[in-house]
């Protein structure tokens, strides 16, 4: 159980360092594309999503068995896809469409 902790405080360590580097480094425009691009299909987002965690999964599972560090799958594979849940929460805007253009009294 102990591990289990220390495993899932890092992942969430490393969600809100990726979510924060990958804010800095796209610019807004950039982002709003990717979001719409991404998020333009609920559907199509969630078999996205599934598809290439599915990817990652078996790219680290073969490359940590041919290099028999099999035992820290469970570490490294949940911490590769914290970096793309940390990429996918940068890219939804958090600003709205009428923030810029209204102004609250």
């Amino acid at each position: 159980m102990r591990n289990f902790l220390i495993s899932a405080f890092a992942d969430i360590i490393l969600i809100f360092s990726s979510y924060f580097l990958f804010r800095t480094i796209l610019s807004g425009p950039v982002r709003h594309k990717i979001y719409e691009k991404l998020f333009s299909s609920f559907a199509k987002f969630v078999i996205y999503v599934f598809i290439i965690t599915i990817f990652i999964n078996v790219v680290i599972a073969f490359s940590l068995y041919r290099t028999s560090y099999i035992a820290y799958i469970n570490i490294i594979a949940p911490a590769v896809v914290s970096l793309l849940v940390g990429f996918l929460m940068s890219t939804v805007p958090t600003k709205g469409v009428e923030s810029s253009t209204k102004h609250v009294e």
